[in-house]
């Protein structure tokens, strides 16, 4: 082409952006300091309250909470065993007991007054927003609970049945729901709690299912087993065996759903070995029909139901693309480190040419999707335009340069192209003159020529790319160990 080589002017070296990059972050730094100073303390208090380090603080108390409800219900569970003879010594020995009912009643205030320390001062902070969570009204009705409790039971001495103070106490675990909030933490929770969700449609209508073919297949094998168990001429243990299995319709139905989800065995060894051996092939064709090929279209059905919450969640979709970039940027990072063999924190072209003598660097660029043949073309698109490539330049390059062009590129490309021709055409116009002969023509021609060489480099310059060097320049500065 007669306009080869236009491009290949002598470049003004300019400093890299990033050349500084530690000053950069400490300025950066210190004005997020001075715009944190510059906040109240109700403000910080504001961010500190909705902060995950709060969160994991509550849920890290709530764990403890919850350790000290067990070690308690291990105390008097082993006292209740010691009394009735089933353990010959308790936990704890009985002369002790009072100190230890003290210590659970002060451990319980405590635990009480530090949830209800937390719901106040989030009210008073948080204000208007606090109500706008609904899991929020959990903590108002769990810290509630448990002022009561304690006020009922230990001020108060109202006779009121141990059983709903026990209860009382257990629901204080629904504090837990809590920590579904921490969504930058428990991710995962936060993906099962969502699964769930959107499969109570699924999960209602196969339990009718199941429940209507459990009904009817119960109601079949009572009514068959009422004339055997009526029969005086078996045996009275056979028959009582059998009644304790299947003699009313909600002990049939209870030994159905223990055939399908638990030990089929025993309920169905009672009518084989007792009344018949026919109902083995009822309990053999129940099996497989019920526990097989039912039970895993239905497990089918939710688990398509989990993949398609999953694949449509935008907010695990975006945390799932933030994990790959940050992975990305790790590989692309470890990658410069290894090509920077001098360890002054760039890369020239003599350490980026070691790529093509290293089947093992260009086995790492590949899966980094950055496979190019033209590494020469691959460096200055990296560049800035000084010669060398910083961290962020390797980073933001690799990233814009991952994988194959998108129509949006091609879109871009196109568009900056007509632009180009446009700004050279209108150029152009002035100079269109008459034919003054053959060789005026063949000197206004050359002229034409340099005068679109030189309004091509200027518009080139003028473009982002102005450091890419020409075609020339690239002949030029090819060597051997760049081929490829």
């Amino acid at each position: 082409m007669w306009f080869a080589g236009t491009f290949g002017t002598a470049r003004k070296k300019t400093p890299a952006p990033w050349k500084n990059s530690s000053k950069h972050r400490e300025r950066w730094e210190r004005v997020l300091a001075a715009e944190y100073h510059r906040k109240s303390i109700c403000e910080k208090m504001r961010d500190w309250l909705q902060s995950n380090k709060y969160e994991m603080l509550m849920a890290a108390i709530l764990l403890v909470n919850v350790l000290w409800m067990a070690f308690e219900l291990q105390v008097y569970g082993s006292k209740s065993g010691w009394v009735i003879g089933v353990s010959d010594e308790p936990l704890v020995r009985p002369e002790n007991m009072a100190y230890w009912d003290n210590l659970f009643l002060i451990g319980d205030m405590t635990f009480a007054g530090i949830f209800s320390f937390d719901v106040a001062i989030r009210i008073i902070i948080l204000r208007i927003k606090f109500w706008t969570v609904w899991m929020n009204y959990i903590d108002v009705a769990v810290s509630a609970t448990s002022l009561i409790e304690i006020s009922l039971s230990n001020i108060l001495r109202l006779p009121v049945s141990p059983v709903l103070f026990r209860l009382l106490r257990i629901g204080k675990l629904a504090r837990a729901i809590r920590m579904v909030t921490m969504s930058n933490v428990l991710a995962s929770l936060q993906l099962l709690i969502k699964c769930l969700g959107a499969s109570m449609n699924m999960l209602f209508w196969s339990f009718c299912l199941l429940t209507f073919v459990q009904c009817v297949f119960g109601m079949i094998v009572s009514t068959l087993c009422r004339d055997f168990i009526l029969d005086e001429s078996y045996d009275l243990a056979f028959r009582e065996n059998v009644f304790r299995y299947y003699g009313t319709f909600t002990r049939t139905f209870l030994t159905m759903f223990e055939i399908l989800f638990a030990n089929w065995s025993p309920p169905a060894r009672v009518l084989v070995e007792n009344f018949s051996e026919w109902f083995s092939i009822f309990f053999l064709i129940y099996r497989c029909v019920l526990g097989f090929a039912v039970l895993n279209v239905v497990n089918a059905v939710f688990v398509q139901q989990t993949m398609k919450t999953a694949s449509s969640d935008e907010d695990l979709a975006f945390k799932q693309k933030e994990k790959d970039v940050a992975m990305y940027t790790r590989k692309v990072k470890k990658l410069f480190q290894t090509i920077d063999v001098s360890g002054d924190g760039t890369i020239n072209l003599e350490e980026f040419a070691k790529l093509v003598q290293s089947p093992r660097l260009k086995f790492w660029m590949s899966q980094l999707e950055l496979e190019y043949h033209d590494l020469l073309s691959l460096f200055e698109f990296l560049d800035n335009g000084d010669g060398e490539i910083t961290l962020m330049e390797f980073i933001e390059g690799a990233s814009r340069l991952r994988g194959g062009a998108k129509a949006l590129d091609v879109w871009r490309l196109e568009t900056k192209l007509e632009v180009l021709f446009e700004e050279v055409l209108v150029s152009l116009r002035p100079m269109a003159t008459p034919s003054l002969g053959l060789k005026a023509a063949t000197d206004q021609d050359e002229e034409i020529k340099a005068a679109v060489s030189n309004n091509v480099q200027l518009a080139f310059e003028k473009s982002k790319f102005r450091h890419i060097k020409s075609t020339a320049d690239a002949r030029r500065l090819n060597s051997p160990a760049l081929d490829g």
